[in-house]
């Protein structure tokens, strides 16, 4: 899910219809595709899938704020032992050394 898809999801969501205003949020390389984009758009959303969609990002948001979370306990958990982690990470171990290991 990259930010275009997540900004064309939301606007659907919040009632857009223009395929070419949805197309409009393609950023990087799905700018190339803004003409099947476009054409993908064509059809229609009913309130119940514009429902769904809100609630499926509201879900993806919250699992990313949860993520987040999580990742700043393991940094602060982690913090104290910063030394320890260097040292390991610089151990050199080839791939098929790690595969045999395993």
């Amino acid at each position: 899910m990259g930010f275009s898809s997540l900004d064309m999801l939301r606007a659907i969501a919040e009632g857009e219809n223009y395929p070419e205003k949805l197309a409009g949020f393609a950023r990087r390389s799905m700018k190339k595709k803004k003409a099947e984009l476009e054409l993908a758009f064509r059809g229609y959303i009913q309130p119940h899938q514009r429902l769904m969609i809100k609630t499926i990002l509201t879900h993806i948001d919250f699992l990313t704020a949860q993520i987040e979370l999580l990742n700043q306990e393991v940094a602060c958990r982690l913090s104290t032992h910063q030394e320890d982690i260097e040292r390991l990470d610089s151990i050199p171990v080839s791939p098929l050394e790690w595969q045999n290991k395993s």
